[in-house]
């Protein structure tokens, strides 16, 4: 199981969301800590964010990195799918 991490921009979303996104968030967390590379809404990214990976869930998007040595698991964005990658 890995460790997560979030950024400050992630935990604000985090922390500001309502109830119904707090749920999908935390199953979304839950497969991500479990395997952070292998689920049918994980995506490896390209471009710029190159090295990161998306996990989509409706209209939400997690864009993370892992650290496989030390297992930990950093939450970059967490957003709507409108406004990812700006």
């Amino acid at each position: 199981m890995f460790e997560l991490e979030f950024s400050r921009k992630a935990e604000k979303y985090y922390c500001s969301a309502d109830e119904k996104t707090v749920r999908i968030l935390n199953r979304c967390l839950e497969i991500i800590a479990k395997n952070p590379f292998y689920h049918a809404n994980i995506k490896k990214l390209h471009g710029e964010f190159e090295g990161s990976y998306r996990y989509r869930s409706g209209n939400l998007r997690v864009v993370y990195s892992v650290n496989e040595e030390e297992k930990i698991v950093y939450i970059e964005i967490i957003t709507d799918r409108g406004m990812s990658y700006r």
